[in-house]
Parts: C-alpha cells; structure tokens; sequence
C-alpha cells in the first residue's frame, strides 16, 4: 500500500533527530532553539521534504542550505537556525536518493536534478535569496546559480569538482575504491548503476568530525551512514554536465572552507575557486572538520555567513 500524507516520515521526535541535537549540545555546545516546520514540496513527481526555520519578524530574505552527498538537509540546521534567529527565512530541503524525501516510483538516481531542484526552489523563494552549501551541496548551490541569475549571492564550505578524476578518487573512503569505481562506470556502467552501496563504505565518514561519538553516530545512523545509495547516483555526479562551460556567477561567492579538512583540503576547493571570474572572497576557518562544528572554526564560520547575509540585505533584491 502506498503511503498517504498522514504517514509519511518526519524528524520531529525521531531517534535520529533526537540524538543529533543531544550530540550537538553535549559535544560542541550547539544548542538547537529552534525545531523547523517540517513540510513538503511537490516537484518532477518527487515529495521533497522541506524544513523551514522562520524568523519572529517579517524575513529579510531566504537562505537555502543545500546538503552533500552523504547527509541531509536537517544536519545543517544549527547554522541555519543562527540565520533565522538574525532574521533570515531558512529553507533546507533533502535533495533526491537521500534524507526522508520521497522520490517518484522507478527513479533512476541522477545528481543533476540537484542543482536543477535548488535553482526551482530558489526562484519561488522571497528574496533576497542566498545558497548555502556544505560539501558537495557547496559546488550543488554553485551550479543552481549558474541556472537561476536571480539569486544574490553563494556561501560553500567546499567547492569540489566531482567531475575531475582525481577529486572524485579523493572523496572516496579509499583511494583505490575510488578509481576502481571510475574504472567500472567506464567499462561496465550498467554494473556501476545496479550496485547499491552503504555510504559508511564508500566515504570516510570519520573525516566528517573530530569527535568519537559523532562519528560513531555518522557512521551507524540509518539515514546516514547505514543508507544504501546505488552506483548510479554516484556516476551521475562525476559525468554532470553543468549548465554552463565556465566557473562565472551572476553574484558574489564566499568560500568558508575548514582549516583542518581531512576529507576534502582546503586546496581542492582552491583548485576551483581560483578559476571563479566572478566577485569572490575566500577565508580558511582556523580549524574545522568537515562539518565544521568545532570551536573557533564554528565561531569563524557563523560570523562569516552573517556578515555575508548582511552585505547582501544592504544590497536589496535583484531583479529576474
């Protein structure tokens, strides 16, 4: 039986939410004040779900976190909830394959309908609007805004170019696996595509924090690290073709990348961000895992999104 709206999955209450938060405040001191309002979006046969943090007056403009390859939207709630509580609407949905969204019946997993849905979602959004990416959603918010011209600036955390061999082989929990993967999608892509895999083998989910028992948690959470994504998701992501050749936005670009990156260094996103023709500013964060939770990194991190969503406000809207 199909399920109806009424059951569909949340996070409110859930074990997996519950722990996180507890996680959050116990090891880092990230308290989570807020609880998202947990809805859903209708788009290309998929339910999307949607968290939105509002602020308690009128909204200076919408930020939407877009979350990597190895997560979900609700993860990047504790920096979307500094946003909402400085006055910004907050959007942070779970892209297709991953979180609690319901993908429409016979999906065949393709990464490019990522950065299409976040440019979709960006264009119904009250503006000012500004993407927010973490990991892979960093080159994600990158390519929406190459397709929506309307959007007013990019936060990323990492720019990683999936579609370059060795950046792809990097991000993998080995690198052997990595390349042995490219060499499947090249000869046998249909083997590549049928074979589903737990993201706890596949990336190295103890590079995403310094802290023992939230990497524990990574790694054993059932949306997370005990999810089973196939092959094709992950070819899709290193064959995207982008919507366009070059690296240039029709806005600014911050690049917030942690000091101490053991999954993705600081100089693969550099790698990126260098060939960027666009207004950009770059800042190292003092240290910070992956998921830059730590102290000062966390600190550095909030204060640069601020400041940027400032700026931006100051600006105004731009027109279509």
């Amino acid at each position: 039986m199909p399920k109806t709206k009424l059951h569909w999955p949340k996070y409110e209450d859930s074990a997996s939410w519950t722990k996180f938060k507890a996680l959050m405040a116990n090891r880092f001191g990230h308290v989570i004040g807020i609880e998202p309002e947990e809805s859903w979006y209708a788009w290309r046969g998929h339910q999307i779900h949607l968290d939105t943090l509002s602020p308690a007056a009128a909204p200076k403009g919408t930020l939407i976190l877009v979350h990597g390859a190895g997560g979900h939207g609700r993860l990047l709630t504790p920096l979307g909830a500094v946003a909402a509580e400085n006055g910004w609407k907050v959007l942070a949905p779970d892209l297709p394959g991953y979180g609690i969204t319901i993908t429409r019946q016979n999906w065949l997993e393709n990464y490019s309908e990522w950065p299409e849905l976040i440019a979709d979602l960006s264009a119904e959004a009250e503006g000012p609007v500004v993407l927010l990416g973490m990991s892979v959603g960093g080159m994600t918010a990158f390519r929406a805004a190459q397709i929506q011209p309307s959007l007013c600036g990019v936060i990323a955390t990492n720019l990683l170019d999936m579609g370059d061999k060795a950046t792809f082989k990097s991000a993998a929990r080995w690198p052997w696996l990595g390349a042995l993967s490219l060499k499947v999608m090249n000869t046998a892509p249909w083997l590549m595509d049928a074979m589903p895999m737990p993201l706890a083998l596949v990336t190295p989910l103890d590079a995403m924090t310094s802290d023992p028992e939230l990497q524990t948690w990574f790694k054993r959470d059932p949306l997370i690290g005990a999810r089973w994504v196939k092959g094709r998701f992950f070819r899709s992501l290193h064959q995207y073709v982008p919507p366009r050749p070059d690296l240039a936005l029709p806005c600014p670009l911050l690049l917030l990348h942690p000091g101490a990156d053991e999954w993705t260094p600081t100089r693969v996103s550099l790698q990126v961000y260098d060939r960027v023709s666009s207004p950009k500013h770059f800042q190292e964060l003092s240290n910070g895992s992956h998921m830059p939770a730590e102290t000062p990194a966390w600190l550095e991190l909030r204060d640069g999104v601020l400041d940027f969503l400032a700026k931006i406000e100051a600006n105004g809207p731009r027109g279509n």
